[in-house]
């Protein structure tokens, strides 16, 4: 129980991927599909690198968030897919 009770701190503490890129002024990788879950993985990836402190400071609230994201970004697909931007030619 304490661990599922340090899960969901940790989660609510590192914020929504989703929630911050679709919704908010941190415009990572634009809207398309997923692109929460892509942002929680990106900084997962980025923790690998020994230069990189702040990513792997944020790696294990980008763990515990993906499972969220990937919800999240699931339920708001249809918004997501209305409102992406054209592509640029």
């Amino acid at each position: 129980m304490r661990i599922v009770v340090m899960a969901l701190t940790m989660a609510l503490l590192g914020g929504c991927a989703t929630a911050n890129e679709t919704f908010g002024m941190g415009q990572l990788c634009g809207r398309h599909p997923y692109c929460g879950a892509a942002t929680d993985i990106e900084i997962i990836k980025a923790s690998t690198n020994d230069n990189d402190v702040y990513s792997r400071a944020l790696a294990p609230f980008a763990v515990v968030d993906l499972p969220f994201s990937i919800v999240a970004d699931t339920l708001i697909l249809p918004y997501t897919i209305f409102h992406m931007r054209p592509a640029e030619e």
